[in-house]
C-alpha cells in the first residue's frame, strides 16, 4: 500500500487507514507473543497438566498464525476496495483472542500454580501489556481489547490469593491497568494528533497538485487558442499585405488620387507591424506548449553581437542614439541554435532602443564567464526600472508605465520570449536596472556549451 492510494477516500477514513497501517506494520510482535507463550509453558510444565499446555499453545499458534495471515491480507489489498472498519474490528478480534487465552492460563494459577509461578506470570502479563503500548496504542479499542482481558483474570487471582503479600500484588495489577489505560488515552491523543496533521498536509498537497494542474490546463488552453487565432489572422493578413503592396507601387496603374497611394502605404506598414505582433504571440505560444525544438551547431559569439548591431544600426542613428558593439579577446564557440540566438540578441537590443532616449548609448557585448560560460551583454542608457518591475517585465504582456509608453511599439513579449529561449539553452536571462541610470541585461550560457576554437583565438580577435 501507497499513501497516494487513499486520495479518493474521505478525510476521517484516511485517518483510520492511517492508523490501521501503523497498526499492522508492527506484525513483529505476533509472533513474538507465542515465542513468549512457548517460554511460560515450558515453565509451567512441571506443575499444569500437559493436555492443557499444549491445548493452550494450540490455541495461541491458531490465533498466531490467523493474525500473519490477516496482516498479509491487509499488505495486498488496494486501499480502494479497503473496508477500514471491517479491517479494525477483525484487528480488535484477533488482539481480544490474544489477551483471553494469557487471561485463561492465568486463571489456571488458581488449580495448578505455586506462588513462583503466579510472580512470573505477572511479570509477562505486565511487560506484555507494556509493549502493547509501542505497537497498536495507535487504535485504543484494539489495546484495551487485547490488554483487559487478560490483565484482569489475573489480578482477580492475585486479590483472592491467600497470602495478604500476593493479594496487595492484585491491587497494584489495578492500578497497573488504571495507570496504563491512561497512558495509553495519551499516547493515543498523541498519534492520532500526527495523523491528522500528516492527513491535513495530504489533504492540502492534493489541493495544490490540482489547483496547479488546472492552472497549467487552462494555461495550455489560453496559449493553444492563441495560437489558432494568430493561425487564422495570418490569411488574411498576407492578402492585405499583398494588395496594398500592389496599390502603394502601382504596379496595375497609377492613383487617381495621389492620397490613395499614401494610405495604402499606411494600410502596408501597419499590416507589417501587426503580422511582427501575431508572429510574436505564435512564437510565444509554441515555446509555452513546450513545441520549440533548437537546432545546435557551432556558432561565434561575436558573428551575432556584430550581426545584431548592424540589424539595428540604421534605427538606432535614425533615433540619435549611439549602438556599438564589444567583442573580448579569445572568445570560444558556442554551442547554439544560431537563429534562436540571433533573435535573442535582437529583442534585447531593439528593448534597449526603445526604451533610452535620443542621444543614448547601447552597448552589445560578449565575454568569457569565470566559469568558462559565454556572457551576452546588452546595456544601455535609457530610463530604466525599479527592482520590483524586472518579474512584471519578464511576464508575457508586461507592460510597464514610463514616460516613453506613448511612442513605444510591441506587446511585451520580447523579453519573456528571450528568457524562455535562453532556459531551451540551459542558458540564464538576468536583468539589472535602476531608474534612470539604465538597464543591463545578461544571457549566461553554461560553461557546458562552451567550444574550444580549432584556429586558437586569432579568429576571435578578428571578429
Amino acid at each position: 500500500m501507497h499513501a497516494d492510494d487513499t486520495c479518493g477516500l474521505p478525510r476521517a477514513d484516511r485517518i483510520l487507514v492511517e492508523k490501521l497501517r501503523l497498526l499492522y506494520r508492527g506484525n513483529f510482535a505476533v509472533p513474538a507473543n507465542f515465542a513468549i507463550a512457548c517460554l511460560v509453558a515450558y515453565t509451567l510444565r512441571n506443575t499444569f497438566p500437559p493436555p492443557v499446555l499444549i491445548l493452550w499453545l494450540t490455541a495461541i499458534a491458531a490465533v498466531v498464525a490467523g493474525r500473519m495471515l490477516l496482516y498479509r491480507r491487509f499488505l495486498n489489498t488496494a486501499l480502494q476496495g479497503l473496508c477500514s472498519q471491517c479491517w479494525a474490528r477483525a484487528f480488535c478480534v484477533g488482539a481480544f483472542l490474544s489477551g483471553l487465552l494469557w487471561g485463561a492460563i492465568c486463571l489456571g494459577l488458581n488449580y495448578w500454580g505455586n506462588d513462583e509461578h503466579t510472580v512470573m506470570l505477572t511479570l509477562v502479563v505486565c511487560g506484555v501489556s507494556a509493549g502493547a503500548l509501542t505497537t497498536i496504542v495507535t487504535y485504543l479499542p484494539a489495546f484495551l481489547a487485547y490488554v483487559v482481558p487478560m490483565t484482569v483474570p489475573l489480578a482477580v487471582i492475585l486479590l483472592l490469593h491467600a497470602s495478604p503479600q500476593i493479594a496487595a500484588t492484585g491491587w497494584m495489577m489495578l492500578l497497573f491497568l488504571a495507570v496504563t489505560g491512561i497512558a495509553s488515552r495519551n499516547l493515543s491523543k498523541s498519534a492520532i494528533r500526527s495523523i491528522e496533521l500528516k492527513i491535513d498536509n495530504q489533504i492540502l498537497n492534493e489541493s495544490l497538485k490540482a489547483a496547479l494542474s488546472e492552472r497549467d490546463k487552462a494555461r495550455g488552453e489560453k496559449w493553444s487558442t492563441l495560437a489558432q487565432l494568430s493561425h487564422e489572422l495570418r490569411t488574411p493578413l498576407n492578402a492585405i499585405l499583398g494588395f496594398s503592396e500592389a496599390m502603394f507601387k502601382e504596379y496595375f496603374g497609377p492613383h487617381g488620387n495621389p492620397r490613395y497611394k499614401e494610405y495604402s502605404g499606411h494600410v502596408h506598414s501597419s499590416g507589417r507591424h501587426l503580422l511582427t505582433l501575431i508572429d510574436e504571440i505564435l512564437q510565444m505560444s509554441r515555446v509555452e506548449a513546450g513545441d520549440l525544438t533548437l537546432k545546435e551547431h557551432e556558432v561565434d559569439p561575436a558573428v551575432a553581437v556584430c550581426a545584431a548591431a548592424a540589424v539595428l544600426s540604421p534605427e538606432a542613428h535614425k533615433k540619435q542614439q549611439k549602438l556599438s558593439a564589444e567583442t573580448a579577446p579569445a572568445l570560444p564557440l558556442l554551442y547554439a541554435d544560431e537563429a534562436k540566438l540571433n533573435q535573442m540578441l535582437l529583442a534585447l537590443t531593439s528593448n534597449a532602443l526603445k526604451f533610452t532616449p535620443p542621444e543614448g548609448e547601447i552597448a552589445v557585448a560578449a565575454r568569457t564567464a569565470p566559469d568558462g560560460g559565454v556572457l551576452f551583454e546588452v546595456r544601455d542608457s535609457g530610463i530604466g526600472m525599479a527592482a520590483e518591475d524586472i518579474p512584471l517585465a519578464l511576464q508575457p504582456f508586461g507592460r510597464l508605465a514610463n514616460p516613453l509608453k506613448h511612442d513605444v511599439e510591441g506587446i511585451g513579449l520580447g523579453l519573456p520570449i528571450s528568457k524562455r529561449l535562453a532556459e531551451l539553452h540551459g542558458a540564464r536571462l538576468s536583468i539589472a536596472s535602476e531608474p534612470g541610470k539604465g538597464t543591463l541585461c545578461t544571457i549566461a550560457f553554461p560553461p557546458g556549451r562552451s567550444l574550444a576554437r580549432p584556429g586558437g583565438a586569432a579568429k576571435a580577435a578578428a571578429a
